[in-house]
């Protein structure tokens, strides 16, 4: 979307805002590719170009950014799409201005933030050129997004609120708390007629860590590449220095992975003295011993996703499954103030986000309930033959 675009309608009135005869449901397989459909929604004035609030179920923030992107990329969707990936689709359209309000609604077993609600700036860092933000979440700070208010160009305000739909333990069950859920959604869609944007991940009912199945040594990874959060968050240069060494650390690792991606084994390795370098080698070394065959490069793909949390892993039964859409999952739509402008929902089955063996029964427990609560819904599936088909 045009950059002159985007800041000459930057006050579209929202009563120009048109509406949809029938509710949208884009259904796509990798949660980036929702994107474009959202973005054809504010091309169509059915969506405002900015200051949209984004409704999230999943069990996973999505809140990365893309790995050297300019900042400035935004501005050309194209080229912006081609550099999304399953985690990075978020931010992007937040530093665009498309969003304000970011609500993650979490399953009990997504554990990357505290329930609570943060403000906090986003922009482009005058030091990269990336998109950068003024959060100390630990989950931005593991991947080296903080940058001080200072140094940020272009800076909006963003609010994101997280809350677990159920908030349960494994050995003690409690009440879903609607009450906290109500309080959030009251405050992001105070107008009834504001526009909004539900997305949906199948993976919020059932998931799966994929590298747990792919590599028998994933849980050694977390040695390395385990992130220590700042010892005083509420000092800036504490922050700062610790974002600084993730960057660094990080970067070590990634050097090393690509030697052993390209040679096979760390034997040449130029610099034998970076603190990773033993802890690697002894994993290579007995990883060669099975004689095994690895992609280095996705192991570290792996790798980074090892910080202070886990990445969710829960395989949750059909009738469990069954049990959330017909409660929890139902009763959240029946809060919602107004019909959402569209939907989007992700399968996340192709990479194991979602268990496959199931993702066709959650699907269809899923479209049923938005049926039922928004009728009439138009189902747009936007992958594998579906799409296909209609070419």
């Amino acid at each position: 979307m045009a950059k002159s675009i985007a800041k000459d309608s930057a006050n579209t009135s929202r009563c120009s805002i048109k509406t949809f005869k029938e509710l949208p449901v884009y259904v796509v397989e990798d949660h980036n590719d929702v994107l474009p459909h959202i973005y054809r929604c504010m091309g169509s004035k059915h969506l405002p170009l900015q200051g949209n609030t984004l409704v999230h179920l999943d069990s996973h923030p999505d809140m990365m950014l893309p790995r050297g992107m300019p900042a400035d990329t935004v501005w050309d969707k194209h080229e912006l799409f081609g550099r999304l990936s399953i985690e990075s689709w978020i931010l992007p359209a937040v530093y665009a201005g498309h969003f304000r309000n970011l609500l993650w609604v979490k399953p009990p077993w997504a554990r990357q933030m505290d329930d609570g609600v943060r403000h906090f700036a986003i922009g482009r860092c005058s030091r990269s050129g990336e998109i950068r933000l003024t959060s100390t979440e630990a989950y931005f700070l593991s991947e080296g997004l903080y940058c001080p208010v200072e140094h940020l160009e272009e800076a909006k305000t963003v609010s994101l609120a997280v809350v677990t739909l159920r908030n349960t333990s494994e050995d003690r069950p409690a009440p879903d708390n609607f009450h906290v859920l109500a309080g959030l959604l009251e405050t992001f869609l105070k107008d009834e007629n504001f526009s909004y944007v539900l997305d949906v991940d199948l993976d919020f009912f059932s998931t799966k860590n994929p590298f747990k199945e792919m590599f028998w040594f994933y849980d050694k990874l977390k040695e390395f590449y385990r992130f220590h959060r700042p010892e005083n968050e509420k000092s800036l240069a504490c922050v700062e220095c610790c974002v600084n060494k993730r960057k660094l650390q990080l970067s070590e690792l990634e050097a090393l992975f690509k030697h052993l991606h390209k040679h096979g084994s760390l034997e040449d390795y130029e610099d034998k003295t970076v603190g990773s370098f033993r802890s690697v080698d002894a994993l290579v070394n007995e990883v060669l011993l099975k004689g095994e065959e690895v992609d280095w490069e996705m192991v570290h793909e792996a790798g980074c996703t090892c910080d202070d949390t886990e990445l969710p892993h829960h395989v949750s039964s059909r009738e469990d499954i069954s049990e959330m859409v017909q409660s929890s999952f139902t009763t959240l739509l029946e809060l919602l103030p107004s019909k959402p402008t569209v939907i989007t929902v992700s399968r996340s089955s192709d990479d194991d986000y979602c268990p496959p063996q199931d993702v066709d029964f959650i699907q269809g427990a899923v479209l049923k309930a938005l049926d039922n609560r928004f009728s009439p819904v138009k189902v747009n599936l936007m992958y594998g033959e579906a799409v296909i088909n209609k070419a």
